[in-house]
C-alpha cells in the first residue's frame, strides 16, 4: 500500500512540476513532457495495469489543470496500457530501451504526440500546421532531450 501512496505522490508532484514549471520553458510553442517520461517508468517498471492507471490518474490532472477535459487523459491512459503491454512482452529488453536510449523514448513521445495533436484538432475543429509542427515534431525533440539529460545524470 505505501508503494502506491510513493507512486500517487510521485505523480502529483511530476504533474505539479511540469504545470509550475517544465510548461513554461517554452521553445517556438514546444515544451518538454515530463509526465510522459513519468509515465513511461511507471509502466515499464509496473507493467500495464500501473500504467493504465497512472495515465488516467495524471492525464486527469492535467485535463482539470489545462482545461482539455478528457483528451490527455485518454491519450495518456492509452500511452501507459500500451507501454506496459510491450515491456511486459519483453520486459528486460524493453527496460534497456525505453529507459536507456534515446531512439525509444523518441518514438514513444512522438506517437503521444501526434495522438494528442490529432485530438486537440478534432476537438477544436482547426488543421493549423503550426501545431502539428510545435508539438509533434518540437515536443517530441524537447522531451526526448531532457529525456537524455535524465539518463545521464541517472547513470553517474
Amino acid at each position: 500500500m505505501s508503494r502506491v501512496l510513493n507512486l500517487i505522490l510521485a505523480g502529483a508532484v511530476v504533474v505539479l512540476l511540469q504545470w509550475l514549471f517544465f510548461g513554461r520553458l517554452e521553445i517556438w510553442g514546444a515544451y518538454p513532457d515530463v509526465v510522459l517520461l513519468f509515465l513511461i517508468w511507471l509502466a515499464v517498471r509496473h507493467g500495464r495495469v500501473y500504467g493504465a492507471v497512472g495515465g488516467f490518474l495524471v492525464g486527469f490532472a492535467l485535463d482539470a489543470i489545462y482545461g482539455l477535459w478528457g483528451i490527455q487523459m485518454f491519450v495518456k491512459t492509452l500511452m501507459g496500457f500500451l507501454v506496459g503491454l510491450v515491456a511486459n512482452i519483453r520486459s528486460e529488453v524493453m527496460e534497456k530501451l525505453i529507459l536507456r536510449t534515446v531512439e525509444a523514448t523518441f518514438v514513444t513521445t512522438l506517437v503521444h504526440n501526434a495522438i494528442l495533436v490529432l485530438f486537440v484538432m478534432l476537438q477544436s475543429g482547426t488543421g493549423r500546421g503550426s501545431l502539428v509542427w510545435a508539438i509533434c515534431v518540437g515536443g517530441t525533440l524537447y522531451t526526448t532531450f531532457v529525456a537524455f539529460l535524465l539518463s545521464v545524470f541517472r547513470s553517474r
